[in-house]
């Protein structure tokens, strides 16, 4: 998978940089807050769903954000978000329609409440993740007709303008994760790994998505 040859060759990378770390004292992000934004890569994804429905997902890119709290040395307690969005083929069973094919370009938000273990106390360690949240997927394709709303701009005045209602649908979803993360001094931090994401959509289509962050972070 093109993106999993990516993560490895950027982790082979910041290993290299970090070599001298992994004998050094411990840091000292024990009871700090942290925060991290950058890069979050998905992969393609095919699922089937129920009476003939079906999804098929291209790779897609967005950002990767979050913000976290390092118990200890090794235990943090995080909120992972992403935003993304892909080129998709999908063939969705609709009440009036029946069987309707749409190609488009999807969006996909993710959060995520996740539990990490970094297993060194140094600036350089691996580390693992566990969580669950939600996953909100829009297909950006209108469901019905455009409804108009208006209100006062404080710099152009009144104003109206259609809005459109699409498909769109928020599901329960849970992720595992790993990667490492390497500390800049005192107050930063680069962190690069990979998870996977399991979606549960409730009707037989239940993507998996697998995706990179590679982010830069702060201590706080």
């Amino acid at each position: 998978m093109r993106l999993l040859k990516i993560l490895i060759a950027t982790l082979a990378l910041v290993a290299m940089s970090a070599q001298a770390q992994w004998v050094s004292s411990a840091t000292k992000r024990a009871q700090k807050w942290e925060t991290t934004i950058g890069f979050y890569g998905t992969s393609s994804e095919s699922s089937d769903g129920l009476n003939g429905s079906s999804l098929d997902v291209d790779s897609g890119y967005g950002i990767g954000f979050s913000i976290g709290y390092n118990m200890s040395q090794h235990l943090a307690l995080r909120f992972d978000g992403s935003w993304s969005r892909a080129d998709y083929d999908a063939v969705l069973d609709t009440e009036d329609s029946g069987l309707v094919e749409i190609s488009h370009e999807l969006s996909l938000f993710n959060g995520q409440f996740n539990a990490v273990y970094n297993f060194f106390e140094g600036s350089f360690t691996p580390y693992v993740q566990a969580g669950l949240g939600w996953s909100y997927i829009d297909s950006n394709v209108s469901d019905g007709a455009p409804t108009t709303g208006c209100w006062w701009d404080p710099w152009w005045g009144y104003i109206c303008a259609p809005f459109y209602s699409t498909y769109s649908d928020t599901n329960f979803s849970w992720n595992v994760g790993a990667g490492l993360r390497y500390e800049i001094g005192r107050n930063m931090f680069v962190r690069g790994g990979w998870e996977q994401t399991h979606i549960d959509g409730g009707s037989g289509a239940d993507p998996t998505f697998d995706a990179i962050r590679l982010e830069l972070g702060w201590f706080f």
